[in-house]
């Protein structure tokens, strides 16, 4: 029997007993079934790597509210909201910006798409800018804001935002209103993962609110001087760009 025990211990002290723990805090092979589910950090390295398309480099400017009537049923929320301001309807000030802009860029060699409220399906663009003015029961609340989208696939949008923010700033001459929001860095355009009408992932999006349209002071910019605002605007893009694929 001594000998017997003696014998036990030794195995066990080898590591050949059933107690035994694996070197280097390994798992048990035999705990992990064969053809047992990848890691989701494998799964993530087994995603085929994103291209950009080929073809000219692309521009959206997106005409926050225009044609907000023909949103989709799945935005349908979308198709009476906007503001007001000296007798403009938001729509109105987006599309002259959008449009101004739209001029400046395609001047420089770059495609330009200016799009409604309503994203076709997968819509993909180097860079998105969604152009809106913001509106308070106080006329004297003033400023503009940008942001990015709160999960950004590119990793390049709040780098944009921010260059966009200064040189809206230099441009206009409009204060930068301190705060964004969630509806902003949460808009509809940039979720992908619940609607069908929103921007690919890979195109980098940003939200500009170009100023209060309730303000008389913005809206020497937003009406008075449109491309004021549109050189603000165009000047980041192409900053952000750099030249232009043909």
């Amino acid at each position: 029997m001594r000998t017997a025990a003696l014998l036990l211990l030794a195995l066990l002290g080898a590591g050949l007993g059933p107690l035994a723990t694996p070197p280097n805090g390994a798992s048990d092979p035999a705990a992990t079934p064969p053809g047992a589910a990848a890691s989701a950090d494998d799964e993530r390295r087994s995603e085929p790597r994103w291209v950009r398309p080929d073809g000219p480099t692309r521009v959206a400017l997106q005409a926050g509210h225009w044609k907000a009537a023909e949103a989709p049923d799945e935005q349908a929320g979308l198709r009476t909201n906007g503001t007001r301001g000296g007798g403009k309807a938001e729509w109105e000030v987006n599309l002259s910006i959008a449009r101004a802009t739209a001029a400046l860029l395609e001047e420089g060699g770059y495609t330009v798409d200016i799009l409604p409220t309503t994203i076709p399906p997968g819509y993909w663009a180097d860079l998105f800018v969604s152009i809106h003015a913001d509106g308070n029961a106080s006329t004297g609340v003033s400023g503009y804001r940008a942001a990015a989208p709160r999960r950004d696939r590119t990793g390049r949008a709040r780098e944009f935002a921010a260059l966009l923010t200064e040189s809206y700033g230099a441009a206009t001459g409009l204060t930068r209103y301190p705060t964004v929001t969630r509806r902003m860095t949460s808009y509809y355009a940039f979720n992908s993962r619940r609607y069908d009408h929103a921007l690919h992932p890979m195109t980098v999006g940003t939200i500009l609110e170009t100023g209060f349209l309730t303000s008389p002071r913005d809206r020497r910019i937003l009406v008075g001087e449109p491309e004021r605002a549109a050189r603000g605007i165009a000047d980041a893009i192409i900053q952000f760009l750099g030249p232009p694929l043909r």
